[in-house]
C-alpha cells in the first residue's frame, strides 16, 4: 500500500473520526474556560509560552537548559492511528521559561533527545514512560537523571497514581483546567487553546518538584524515587518480548499449556504483522480474538471464517501466516510449552496471605508510602509461596532495590517470626515502627 492510500485509510478509520468529534467537543468546552490563574511562586514562569519552529531556536533553548540543569518536559501524540505513536509536540519548562517544540516542522531533535540522556541534567516528567519511548527507540541509550512527580507522590503520603493537575491543586493551589483526551495534536496551526494546555502540562512541574523534593528529604525517600523513576528508562519496558508479553492477555490465567504456546507463536506474528501495516497491535487483531485462535486452532485458511470477530482484511492477507504460527505452536514437544502456574488458594492460605497482604499496606501507610507503588496482591501471593517454599527470593521484585529496604525485609522476618511492626495514629497520620518481638520461653 503507497503511503498516500495509508494516510486516506487512516483518515477514514472510525478511530480517526472519533477523534475530530471529541476533537470539536474539547475545543469547544475549552474555550469557554478562563486560563489558568498563575500562583505568585518564584519557580513557576509566567511568560507565555515560545513555539520553537526553527533550528536557530531549539539550539538556544538547549544551551539554556543546560546552564539551569534542570527542565520538564512532556510530549502530546497520537497513539492510536500507527504502531508507534506520532509525536506532534514536545513541552519543555524551566524555572525561567516555557517552550513548545515542534516535531512537525522538519526539525532534527537528536540534540534534544541526546539531553534526555545527560546524566548531568536532570529530567523531570509526570508519569513520563510515554515520554521516554521515542528516545530509547531513536537513539538506542536509556535517559538518566530522572524525576517523575507521578511516581514521587507515591512516597509521600499521597495516592498513587495521582493526575497532575491533582498535584498541582493540592501542592500550588493552582486549579488546571481539563485536558484534552482527544484532540488533533497533529493539526497545523495549533490553536491557542492547545497552545495553553500544552504550557500547562509543564509550567508547574518544577515548582512541584522542589515542594517534593523537601519532603521527600524529610521523610528520607529521595533515594527511593529516584531508583524507581530511573526504571523508567529500562529498555524492557519499551521492546516486545515475545516469552512474557503474550501473558498480559486477559484469559491466559486459565489456558492449558498447548494453547498457551498457541498464542504466544501467535502474539508474535501479530506483532510483526502490526509493524508491517504500522498500526497499534490491538488495533490490527483485538485481543480477544488471539484468545480465541489459540483456543480452537485452525489448521487451514478456510477455518478461520469460524473466528468470531477476525477482520476480513487480515483474514485475507494473513491467513496463510495465522495457519502457520497455529502449526509452528502444535508441533512443539510438551517441554517446550509455556509452564503452567498455579494460582489457585486454598482458604487457609488466602487467609495468611490476606494477612500478610494487609500488614504490608499497614506498614508501606505508615512509612506514608502508597502500597500500590510497591506491590500488588498477586506479586505477594506469589512472595509468600516462594517464601514458604524454601526457595530463593533474592528475584522477587519485593527483594530487590528500595522495594527490598522498604518492606521486603520486614515481611520476610514478620513471617518467619523474627520481627514486628508496631502502627499507630500520630499527628493526623499513620505511623508504622519495626519492633523486635519478645523471647518465647
Amino acid at each position: 500500500m503507497s503511503e498516500e492510500a495509508r494516510g486516506n485509510s487512516k483518515r477514514s478509520h472510525p478511530r480517526h473520526r472519533y477523534r475530530a468529534m471529541a476533537h470539536d467537543n474539547a475545543h469547544a468546552a475549552a474555550a469557554a474556560q478562563p486560563p489558568t490563574s498563575l500562583p505568585d511562586h518564584p519557580l513557576v514562569p509566567r511568560e507565555p509560552a515560545i513555539l520553537i519552529t526553527a533550528p536557530d531556536d531549539l539550539a538556544t533553548l538547549i544551551e539554556h537548559i543546560k546552564t539551569v540543569g534542570s527542565f520538564a518536559y512532556d510530549s502530546e501524540f497520537i497513539g492510536e492511528m500507527s504502531y508507534f505513536p506520532k509525536l506532534c509536540l514536545l513541552q519543555v519548562a524551566t524555572r525561567q521559561r516555557v517552550a513548545l517544540v515542534d516535531p512537525l516542522a522538519d526539525l532534527d531533535l537528536t540534540s534534544f533527545w541526546e539531553l534526555v540522556c545527560d546524566p548531568k541534567v536532570e529530567k523531570i516528567v509526570h508519569a513520563g514512560q510515554q515520554d521516554l519511548e521515542p528516545v530509547i527507540r531513536i537513539l538506542g541509550k536509556s535517559p538518566t537523571n530522572l524525576f517523575d512527580t507521578q511516581i514521587a507522590a507515591g512516597f509521600m503520603a499521597l495516592s498513587y497514581p495521582p493526575a497532575l493537575s491533582k498535584l498541582a491543586r493540592h501542592l500550588l493551589g493552582v486549579h488546571m483546567g481539563k485536558g484534552f483526551t482527544f484532540t488533533h495534536w497533529d493539526q497545523r496551526p495549533l490553536t491557542s487553546v492547545q497552545l495553553r494546555y500544552a504550557a500547562d502540562d509543564v509550567r508547574f512541574l518544577p515548582a512541584i518538584r522542589d515542594i517534593m523534593g523537601k519532603r521527600l528529604e524529610e521523610l528520607g525517600h529521595a533515594a527511593w524515587v529516584t531508583e524507581e523513576s530511573e526504571s523508567l528508562a529500562d529498555r524492557t519496558r519499551y521492546e516486545f518480548d515475545r516469552e512474557t508479553d503474550y501473558l498480559k492477555l486477559r484469559g491466559v490465567g486459565s489456558m492449558a499449556p498447548q494453547s498457551l504456546a498457541i498464542v504466544r507463536e501467535l502474539m508474535h506474528w501479530r506483532d510483526e504483522g502490526s509493524r508491517e501495516a504500522d498500526l497499534p497491535p490491538r488495533s490490527f487483531l483485538r485481543d480477544e480474538v488471539l484468545i480465541e485462535l489459540a483456543r480452537r486452532p485452525v489448521k487451514e485458511v478456510t477455518d478461520l471464517k469460524r473466528i468470531k470477530g477476525l477482520p476480513k482484511p487480515v483474514e485475507d492477507r494473513h491467513g496463510q501466516a495465522i495457519v502457520d504460527a497455529t502449526k509452528k505452536a502444535m508441533t512443539l514437544p510438551p517441554n517446550q510449552w509455556p509452564a503452567v502456574k498455579a494460582n489457585d488458594e486454598s482458604p487457609a492460605e488466602k487467609f495468611k496471605i490476606d494477612a500478610l497482604w494487609a500488614s504490608a499496606q499497614g506498614w508501606c501507610m505508615g512509612r506514608s508510602i502508597d502500597p500500590a507503588i510497591v506491590v500488588g496482591r498477586q506479586d505477594l501471593s506469589n512472595f509468600y509461596r516462594l517464601l514458604n517454599s524454601g526457595q530463593s527470593l533474592d528475584e522477587h521484585r519485593l527483594m530487590r532495590g528500595w522495594r527490598r529496604e522498604a518492606v521486603g525485609d520486614l515481611l520476610v522476618n514478620l513471617v518467619r517470626g523474627k520481627g514486628a511492626m508496631h502502627v499507630q495514629w500520630e499527628a493526623g497520620a499513620m505511623q508504622s515502627t519495626p519492633v523486635q518481638p519478645a523471647n518465647k520461653t
